[in-house]
């Protein structure tokens, strides 16, 4: 059980550094510019694994109790036991995963049908999403069961820094392009 969720939750979290990391690489280079449409696939698709990441915690975890969310259960003996970091990565999940489902009902073709035109998610509102996201797995790669090591902590690490780079990388080009333009 523990491996299908961390596999669905590893899948969701790749399909949304894509979506993440699409834009600012088409703006450094136009390789990537023919993948902007693949952002709203790729975020449905990371949506779907986080549904499927979540169903088999309650599944097999949570017993369909929605309490487990907030008090944590050691799981060598199922009893409950609070601890506040757990509780708090749980509700950045959750948060993001609303977040996700709001984000999956209007992209697609129908709801953009319905609602007159093309809806584009600013890049504050995805930067919002991937915030979440990172401290919610930020906590279980790092926080939660200390002294158990992981092998995804590295990747996750290198990961974060280079969308952060490449963010500052985009953030600084635009920013010497609009002082050009004022000269």
């Amino acid at each position: 059980m523990h491996a299908w969720n961390r596999a669905y939750a590893d899948v969701a979290l790749v399909f949304l550094i894509l979506t993440i990391i699409i834009g600012p690489l088409s703006r450094v280079t136009n390789l990537f510019v023919r993948f902007l449409s693949w952002r709203r696939e790729l975020g449905i698709w990371c949506f779907i694994m986080a549904v499927l990441h979540v169903y088999i915690l309650f599944e097999g975890w949570f017993y369909w109790e929605p309490i487990r969310l907030i008090i944590g259960v050691i799981q060598e003996t199922g009893q409950l036991s609070f601890d506040p970091g757990f509780t708090l990565a749980n509700i950045l999940g959750t948060v993001g995963l609303a977040y996700l489902l709001l984000l999956a009902l209007i992209s697609n073709n129908k709801a953009i049908e319905v609602l007159g035109k093309k809806l584009e998610l600013p890049p504050e509102k995805s930067g919002t999403l991937y915030i979440l996201i990172i401290l919610h797995t930020a906590f279980f790669l790092f926080f939660f069961r200390l002294g158990s090591y992981n092998p995804v902590q590295k990747p996750f690490l290198v990961t974060v820094t280079v969308v952060l780079v490449l963010h500052w990388i985009v953030f600084l080009q635009t920013v010497l392009k609009s002082k050009i333009r004022k000269q």
